[in-house]
């Protein structure tokens, strides 16, 4: 009182109340407070606290929030039946247009598993590569770091030990400004809703989303759109209507007399509204990100299989409206996915690609990612693979690789065969290698992988495996040359190599009688028809034989349409008689030349008609064949140097 005398203010100007209070009542009196405070505020001196008592999305209400620190620069205040104050303060434009300026602060902890809520995790050791905290009885270092677009990194120290987090953060640039008001929400896999949904307090929420269980708050957080952000509510409404035409969702709650809160949704089929959770689960997948998208303070969001649940047309959707919100919203999307779909649909140059410990963008052409996904490469998700292995194997379909990765269990066990194909990345061709135009392709898919950004120096090896397709000796070494000679040429420059069957096909080696009959014999014996089957099992070696007989035909016919193909000044007959020559020789074993797929569905034909519930499984024959045919077995040799990165000599380490 003495520092600030408040001469003006009289006790005598306040009325008489019913009550006791200590707070002034009269305005002559809030005027002198009023006089006496400002009198005493020096610019540039003096700070401003703002301060809330209630504010949307918090229900401690308790506690003051902090909502803004600024420095006073100028005072002005004129006499018009008071005083008339304006300030400005350091609080810019931009802060102040914000709903809450945050202070963030950070510092070293160490917590217990309990208060470490980044992942819901069984074992916090699991956080670990291969679960291992220690090294030597030293604790391994977990290291984390994120740059933003303004400069500003922010990174962290994680160490467990003696069952606790020990937590040390770093910082670089502004990173106030990087993260200020600008939560990280992660949105997971949706999986499944609450039948009721009770009325959560805000620190339950934060506990729900620490467990990553948003499908037991969906409601509440519709709820909070509707009451506190009706523009975003409203938003609400018109993306869920692109993607599911029609539809609407709404949602009540009185806070001072319910318990759970009731959401219910329609569309142009419904004739009346339904609780959202008899809604499919398609719809609850785009409501869980939406709701969670458009809650209010989220900067980045991280979405974990957003495509899960969708179709191809929605997902599209869904990519088209992320992007749209990104930009509109500024708010930062992270996606992990398998979804071709999304890829495809992904803005220009926002798709990365973590690879060699490092994540790079990936920047290729639009056609060059239809070229992966005509290859296979796409629904397989193998274009993180492809660029790490620089090893492509090309095969005219995903049967032929199954059919491979049977005969290399069996040649060389599983152990071995995971280990090779860890290090191929299986391209298909959907026709013959040969007639596909595989150099071509292959140099495309060495141009996608030397694009900027990804290419790793490395050179891309390549092997096509291909049929036979009954060309004569002769002709099958012309086409190995000739390939081989081209992808030398500057056109092409490939470290590549074709090889061509000496079967007509591979499912021609399945054609082995010793291993069917033992398939055969091994599940008559297992499903109780041992007797009906041995009392047919001649049987089956003359249909065997019958349906091989019955190819020669067909097989001279189609040597010799490729031998005209191959020389069209040749008439049907000459081509006739030399194929006529080359079958006097070849025919000794028709079961490498007939249609192998023609005589084993056959076989499985002949089964059903004989009522024998017996099945011929190709993997079955290949288990059961004493040994892997020695051309298989080459051919596997092939692939295992393939899978091996070539050693790097020492002008390629000086390079």
């Amino acid at each position: 009182m003495d520092r600030f005398p408040l001469d003006e203010v009289s006790p005598d100007l306040e009325p008489s109340l019913s009550f006791d209070t200590n707070w002034l009542q009269d305005h002559r009196n809030h005027r002198a407070l009023l006089d006496c405070f400002w009198r005493h505020v020096k610019p540039q001196t003096v700070a401003g606290v703002f301060y809330a008592k209630q504010v949307p999305f918090v229900e401690d209400t308790g506690r003051r929030v902090l909502i803004g620190v600024g420095r006073v620069k100028t005072r002005n205040w004129a006499a018009s039946g008071g005083n008339v104050v304006r300030l400005s303060s350091s609080v810019g434009p931009e802060q102040a247009r914000r709903p809450c300026c945050r202070f963030s602060v950070l510092s070293k902890r160490s917590v217990s598993p309990d208060e470490f809520g980044v992942l819901p995790v069984a074992d916090p050791g699991d956080l670990w590569p291969n679960g291992r905290v220690q090294t030597k009885n030293k604790p391994n270092t977990l290291v984390l770091r994120a740059t933003f677009d303004n400069g500003a990194t922010i990174g962290f120290q994680l160490q467990l030990d003696y069952n606790r987090f020990h937590i040390v953060p770093s910082t670089t640039g502004p990173w106030r400004e990087a993260i200020d008001g600008r939560e990280i929400r992660l949105i997971p896999i949706f999986s499944g809703f609450l039948p009721r949904e009770e009325y959560l307090t805000l620190p339950a929420r934060r506990d729900r989303l620490r467990l990553q269980r948003h499908g037991e708050m969906v409601r509440n957080l519709l709820w909070d759109l509707r009451e506190h952000a009706i523009a975003r509510w409203n938003t609400l409404q018109e993306l869920l209507k692109e993607l599911f035409s029609e539809s609407a969702v709404s949602v009540e709650f009185d806070l001072e007399v319910d318990r759970f809160l009731n959401a219910t949704y329609r569309d142009r089929v419904l004739t009346r509204e339904r609780d959202v959770m008899t809604a499919g689960s398609g719809f609850h997948q785009a409501l869980q990100i939406l709701a969670s998208v458009l809650a209010p303070g989220v900067g980045t969001v991280l979405l974990d299989e957003p495509d899960a649940h969708l179709h191809a047309r929605l997902q599209d959707h869904l990519m088209q409206i992320l992007a749209r919100l990104a930009h509109d919203e500024q708010e930062q999307f992270i996606l992990a996915t398998h979804s071709p779909q999304l890829l495809n649909a992904a803005p220009e140059r926002s798709v990365r690609v973590c690879m060699d410990g490092h994540v790079a963008p990936l920047l290729v052409q639009p056609e060059q990612l239809r070229l992966l996904e005509e290859l296979g490469a796409m629904d397989r998700m193998e274009i993180v693979p492809l660029l790490t292995r620089q090893a492509v194997v090309f095969v005219e379909n995903k049967r032929d690789r199954n059919l491979l990765q049977d005969f290399a269990r069996k040649h060389w066990g599983e152990k071995k065969q995971q280990a090779v194909w860890r290090g191929l990345t299986f391209l298909y061709t959907y026709l013959s290698p040969v007639d596909a135009g595989v150099l071509d392709l292959g140099r495309q898919v060495r141009d996608l992988l030397n694009s900027p950004g990804i290419a790793s120096g490395r050179p891309v090896r390549m092997l096509a495996i291909g049929d036979r397709d009954y060309r004569t000796d002769a002709s099958r070494r012309a086409v190995l040359r000739t390939h081989a000679g081209r992808a030398r040429t500057d056109a092409y420059r490939l470290d590549f190599k074709l090889l061509l069957w000496d079967a007509n096909e591979i499912e021609n080696y399945l054609l082995d009688r010793t291993a069917m009959l033992s398939v055969l014999d091994r599940q008559a014996d297992e499903r109780g028809v041992g007797l009906d089957w041995r009392q047919q099992r001649d049987a089956f070696t003359v249909e065997l034989d019958r349906l091989l007989n019955a190819q020669r035909e067909h097989v001279r016919q189609t040597v010799a349409t490729r031998i005209q193909q191959e020389d069209r000044r040749l008439a049907l007959n000459t081509a006739l008689d030399r194929t006529d020559q080359f079958l006097a020789t070849r025919w000794k074993q028709p079961e490498r030349w007939c249609d192998a797929k023609a005589v084993l569905d056959g076989l499985r034909t002949w089964l059903q008609s004989r009522g024998l519930a017996l099945r011929i499984a190709e993997r079955d024959i290949v288990r059961d064949m004493a040994a892997v045919p020695d051309d298989v077995r080459k051919t596997l040799g092939a692939l295992h140097a393939v899978s091996r990165p070539p050693a790097r000599t020492d002008r390629a380490r000086g390079n």
